[in-house]
Protein backbone atom coordinates (compact mmCIF):
# COMPACT_ATOMS: atom_id res chain seq x y z
CA UNK A 1 0.00 0.00 0.00
CA UNK A 2 1.49 3.62 -0.57
CA UNK A 3 0.12 6.61 0.59
CA UNK A 4 0.74 10.48 0.01
CA UNK A 5 -0.79 13.73 0.90
CA UNK A 6 -0.50 17.38 0.88
CA UNK A 7 -1.67 19.99 3.07
CA UNK A 8 -3.36 22.43 2.23
CA UNK A 9 -1.47 26.39 1.53
CA UNK A 10 -3.56 28.47 3.84
CA UNK A 11 -5.53 26.35 6.86
CA UNK A 12 -3.64 23.11 9.19
CA UNK A 13 -5.33 20.57 7.42
CA UNK A 14 -4.78 18.00 4.39
CA UNK A 15 -5.69 19.14 1.01
CA UNK A 16 -5.66 15.91 -0.77
CA UNK A 17 -4.96 12.19 -0.12
CA UNK A 18 -3.60 9.19 -2.46
CA UNK A 19 -3.97 5.93 -1.90
CA UNK A 20 -2.58 3.04 -3.84
CA UNK A 21 -3.48 -0.78 -3.05
CA UNK A 22 -1.61 -2.42 -5.42
CA UNK A 23 -1.78 -6.34 -6.32
CA UNK A 24 1.62 -7.16 -8.03
CA UNK A 25 2.83 -10.19 -9.71
CA UNK A 26 6.47 -10.03 -10.29
CA UNK A 27 9.08 -12.33 -11.39
CA UNK A 28 12.96 -12.13 -11.21
CA UNK A 29 16.30 -13.75 -11.34
CA UNK A 30 18.75 -13.29 -8.45
CA UNK A 31 21.94 -14.00 -8.32
CA UNK A 32 24.52 -15.30 -5.44
CA UNK A 33 27.72 -16.19 -4.02
CA UNK A 34 26.98 -18.93 -1.42
CA UNK A 35 27.92 -17.66 2.30
CA UNK A 36 30.79 -19.28 3.91
CA UNK A 37 32.40 -18.59 7.35
CA UNK A 38 34.78 -16.01 7.21
CA UNK A 39 34.88 -15.10 3.58
CA UNK A 40 32.47 -12.40 1.62
CA UNK A 41 29.50 -12.70 -0.36
CA UNK A 42 27.97 -10.95 -3.05
CA UNK A 43 24.04 -10.89 -3.94
CA UNK A 44 21.91 -9.18 -7.22
CA UNK A 45 18.40 -9.41 -8.11
CA UNK A 46 16.28 -7.85 -10.76
CA UNK A 47 12.48 -8.12 -10.76
CA UNK A 48 10.22 -6.76 -13.50
CA UNK A 49 6.43 -6.09 -12.04
CA UNK A 50 2.80 -5.74 -13.26
CA UNK A 51 0.32 -3.86 -11.25
CA UNK A 52 -3.18 -6.40 -11.54
CA UNK A 53 -6.62 -4.43 -11.67
CA UNK A 54 -6.01 -2.58 -8.27
CA UNK A 55 -8.36 0.27 -6.32
CA UNK A 56 -7.00 3.81 -6.15
CA UNK A 57 -9.14 6.26 -3.59
CA UNK A 58 -8.20 9.93 -3.26
CA UNK A 59 -9.58 12.73 -0.92
CA UNK A 60 -10.09 16.35 -1.43
CA UNK A 61 -10.78 17.99 1.72
CA UNK A 62 -13.21 21.06 2.61
CA UNK A 63 -11.08 24.32 2.25
CA UNK A 64 -12.91 26.06 4.86
CA UNK A 65 -11.62 23.78 7.76
CA UNK A 66 -13.57 21.48 8.52
CA UNK A 67 -11.53 18.15 6.93
CA UNK A 68 -14.84 16.76 5.62
CA UNK A 69 -14.14 15.18 2.12
CA UNK A 70 -16.21 16.89 -0.92
CA UNK A 71 -14.60 14.93 -3.10
CA UNK A 72 -13.73 11.16 -2.74
CA UNK A 73 -13.09 9.15 -5.65
CA UNK A 74 -12.59 5.44 -6.76
CA UNK A 75 -10.26 4.67 -10.10
CA UNK A 76 -8.64 1.93 -11.02
CA UNK A 77 -4.72 1.78 -11.40
CA UNK A 78 -3.00 -0.59 -13.62
CA UNK A 79 1.32 -0.37 -14.26
CA UNK A 80 4.89 -1.95 -14.19
CA UNK A 81 7.39 -1.78 -11.24
CA UNK A 82 11.32 -2.20 -11.78
CA UNK A 83 12.88 -3.26 -8.61
CA UNK A 84 16.98 -3.38 -8.56
CA UNK A 85 18.84 -4.85 -5.43
CA UNK A 86 22.42 -5.49 -4.80
CA UNK A 87 24.41 -6.00 -1.46
CA UNK A 88 28.00 -7.01 -0.56
CA UNK A 89 28.32 -9.51 3.11
CA UNK A 90 30.90 -10.91 4.70
CA UNK A 91 29.39 -14.18 7.37
CA UNK A 92 30.90 -15.66 10.25
CA UNK A 93 29.92 -19.02 12.59
CA UNK A 94 27.28 -18.06 14.82
CA UNK A 95 26.71 -21.78 16.37
CA UNK A 96 26.49 -25.17 15.01
CA UNK A 97 24.87 -25.40 12.00
CA UNK A 98 24.49 -21.72 11.80
CA UNK A 99 25.81 -19.26 10.23
CA UNK A 100 25.70 -14.81 10.84
CA UNK A 101 26.01 -12.40 7.55
CA UNK A 102 26.51 -8.80 7.82
CA UNK A 103 25.23 -6.71 4.41
CA UNK A 104 25.62 -3.60 2.97
CA UNK A 105 23.13 -3.04 0.11
CA UNK A 106 21.20 -0.76 -2.36
CA UNK A 107 18.12 -0.84 -3.80
CA UNK A 108 16.51 0.52 -6.76
CA UNK A 109 13.07 0.80 -7.59
CA UNK A 110 10.70 2.62 -10.48
CA UNK A 111 7.12 2.45 -9.33
CA UNK A 112 4.73 3.54 -13.22
CA UNK A 113 0.95 3.83 -11.45
CA UNK A 114 -1.59 5.06 -13.90
CA UNK A 115 -5.16 5.66 -13.24
CA UNK A 116 -8.10 4.14 -15.29
CA UNK A 117 -11.75 5.89 -15.03
CA UNK A 118 -13.13 7.89 -11.67
CA UNK A 119 -16.40 7.41 -9.50
CA UNK A 120 -17.79 10.12 -7.16
CA UNK A 121 -18.26 8.26 -3.49
CA UNK A 122 -18.39 11.64 -1.81
CA UNK A 123 -22.06 12.59 0.07
CA UNK A 124 -23.12 8.89 -0.51
CA UNK A 125 -23.21 9.50 -4.27
CA UNK A 126 -21.88 6.65 -6.31
CA UNK A 127 -21.61 8.02 -9.58
CA UNK A 128 -19.80 7.69 -12.08
CA UNK A 129 -17.40 10.61 -14.01
CA UNK A 130 -15.27 8.64 -16.43
CA UNK A 131 -15.14 5.57 -17.67
CA UNK A 132 -12.96 3.02 -16.48
CA UNK A 133 -10.87 2.43 -19.89
CA UNK A 134 -10.37 6.03 -19.74
CA UNK A 135 -6.55 6.96 -17.80
CA UNK A 136 -7.06 10.24 -16.11
CA UNK A 137 -4.07 10.49 -14.36
CA UNK A 138 -0.39 9.01 -14.00
CA UNK A 139 1.78 8.89 -10.75
CA UNK A 140 5.25 7.51 -11.52
CA UNK A 141 8.18 7.35 -8.52
CA UNK A 142 11.51 6.06 -7.82
CA UNK A 143 13.10 5.22 -4.95
CA UNK A 144 16.65 5.01 -3.96
CA UNK A 145 17.80 2.67 -0.67
CA UNK A 146 20.91 2.35 0.86
CA UNK A 147 20.16 -0.32 3.66
CA UNK A 148 21.84 -2.64 6.33
CA UNK A 149 21.07 -6.04 7.32
CA UNK A 150 21.82 -9.00 9.21
CA UNK A 151 20.48 -12.64 8.59
CA UNK A 152 20.96 -15.97 9.81
CA UNK A 153 21.18 -19.31 8.23
CA UNK A 154 20.12 -22.20 10.00
CA UNK A 155 20.36 -25.79 8.74
CA UNK A 156 17.57 -27.75 10.55
CA UNK A 157 18.37 -31.01 9.28
CA UNK A 158 20.23 -32.41 5.79
CA UNK A 159 17.08 -31.26 3.59
CA UNK A 160 15.81 -28.03 5.36
CA UNK A 161 16.71 -24.69 5.64
CA UNK A 162 15.58 -21.53 7.49
CA UNK A 163 17.33 -17.58 6.65
CA UNK A 164 16.00 -15.14 8.39
CA UNK A 165 17.00 -11.44 7.85
CA UNK A 166 16.47 -7.95 8.87
CA UNK A 167 16.66 -4.71 6.86
CA UNK A 168 17.03 -0.92 7.88
CA UNK A 169 16.98 1.38 4.90
CA UNK A 170 17.51 4.76 4.52
CA UNK A 171 15.78 6.22 1.59
CA UNK A 172 15.55 9.21 -1.00
CA UNK A 173 12.21 9.66 -3.16
CA UNK A 174 11.33 11.56 -6.04
CA UNK A 175 7.73 11.27 -7.53
CA UNK A 176 6.46 13.33 -10.39
CA UNK A 177 2.17 13.59 -11.17
CA UNK A 178 0.25 14.36 -14.36
CA UNK A 179 -3.06 14.95 -13.89
CA UNK A 180 -4.16 14.89 -17.39
CA UNK A 181 -7.10 16.27 -16.79
CA UNK A 182 -6.38 19.42 -15.22
CA UNK A 183 -6.04 21.74 -17.87
CA UNK A 184 -4.38 24.19 -15.53
CA UNK A 185 -1.71 22.19 -14.42
CA UNK A 186 1.22 21.70 -16.74
CA UNK A 187 2.10 17.98 -17.66
CA UNK A 188 5.51 17.66 -17.95
CA UNK A 189 4.64 16.74 -15.02
CA UNK A 190 1.90 18.39 -12.59
CA UNK A 191 3.49 17.84 -9.84
CA UNK A 192 7.09 16.31 -8.24
CA UNK A 193 7.56 15.58 -4.64
CA UNK A 194 10.86 14.88 -3.01
CA UNK A 195 11.50 12.94 0.29
CA UNK A 196 14.04 11.22 2.86
CA UNK A 197 13.17 8.88 5.83
CA UNK A 198 13.63 5.91 7.06
CA UNK A 199 12.09 2.15 7.16
CA UNK A 200 12.33 -1.46 8.36
CA UNK A 201 12.41 -4.84 6.03
CA UNK A 202 12.29 -8.25 7.64
CA UNK A 203 12.01 -11.15 5.05
CA UNK A 204 12.11 -15.33 5.30
CA UNK A 205 13.68 -17.94 3.85
CA UNK A 206 12.56 -21.66 3.69
CA UNK A 207 14.88 -24.13 1.86
CA UNK A 208 14.57 -27.43 0.70
CA UNK A 209 17.47 -28.97 -0.52
CA UNK A 210 15.88 -30.90 -3.57
CA UNK A 211 19.53 -32.01 -4.69
CA UNK A 212 23.44 -31.26 -4.84
CA UNK A 213 22.48 -28.58 -7.06
CA UNK A 214 19.09 -27.42 -6.82
CA UNK A 215 17.18 -26.43 -4.16
CA UNK A 216 13.53 -24.90 -3.82
CA UNK A 217 13.16 -21.78 -2.59
CA UNK A 218 9.76 -19.70 -0.55
CA UNK A 219 10.21 -16.39 0.61
CA UNK A 220 8.44 -14.37 2.69
CA UNK A 221 9.33 -10.46 2.75
CA UNK A 222 7.75 -7.46 4.55
CA UNK A 223 8.78 -3.77 4.29
CA UNK A 224 7.95 -0.30 5.44
CA UNK A 225 9.61 3.17 4.62
CA UNK A 226 8.17 6.18 5.80
CA UNK A 227 9.13 9.93 5.24
CA UNK A 228 11.28 11.86 7.49
CA UNK A 229 10.72 15.26 5.50
CA UNK A 230 9.26 16.09 2.58
CA UNK A 231 8.83 18.53 -0.50
CA UNK A 232 5.81 19.27 -3.55
CA UNK A 233 6.03 21.55 -6.51
CA UNK A 234 2.72 22.17 -8.07
CA UNK A 235 3.05 23.71 -11.40
CA UNK A 236 0.40 25.51 -13.05
CA UNK A 237 -0.20 26.69 -16.61
CA UNK A 238 -0.83 30.33 -17.34
CA UNK A 239 -4.66 29.62 -17.94
CA UNK A 240 -5.93 32.12 -16.20
CA UNK A 241 -3.78 33.89 -13.56
CA UNK A 242 -1.21 35.82 -16.10
CA UNK A 243 1.24 33.58 -15.85
CA UNK A 244 2.68 30.29 -15.00
CA UNK A 245 3.59 29.64 -11.65
CA UNK A 246 5.28 27.16 -9.47
CA UNK A 247 3.80 26.27 -5.57
CA UNK A 248 5.81 24.96 -2.97
CA UNK A 249 5.02 23.14 -0.34
CA UNK A 250 5.65 20.24 2.50
CA UNK A 251 4.04 16.88 1.81
CA UNK A 252 1.69 15.75 5.06
CA UNK A 253 2.67 12.01 5.19
CA UNK A 254 3.83 9.54 2.19
CA UNK A 255 4.42 5.94 3.13
CA UNK A 256 5.05 2.46 1.47
CA UNK A 257 3.97 -0.74 2.90
CA UNK A 258 4.86 -3.79 0.95
CA UNK A 259 4.23 -7.42 1.42
CA UNK A 260 5.49 -10.79 -0.92
CA UNK A 261 5.15 -14.62 -0.83
CA UNK A 262 7.29 -15.89 -3.32
CA UNK A 263 8.45 -19.24 -4.66
CA UNK A 264 11.16 -20.46 -6.83
CA UNK A 265 14.46 -22.53 -7.44
CA UNK A 266 17.97 -22.18 -6.57
CA UNK A 267 20.41 -23.50 -8.63
CA UNK A 268 24.07 -24.01 -7.55
CA UNK A 269 26.89 -24.21 -10.11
Amino acid sequence: MFKWSIPHHQFNIKASELVWKNHIIQPGIKIEIEPKSNQFTFLGQVKYGYILKSPSKSWDYDWLGDEAPYSKTLSVVRGNILDLSGAIGYSVNLFNNSLLTFYLGYDYTDYRNKNYGGRQLAYNQNKLEYPFNKIISKYYFKTHTPWVGLSVNTSLNDKFSIIPTIKLYSFKYVGKGYWLLRDDLKQNPSFKDTAKGIGLGFDLDFLYNYSDKLDFKINLETKKIRMKTGKQQTFFTAKDIGGERVFTGKLSNLSLLSSSISTGFRFKF
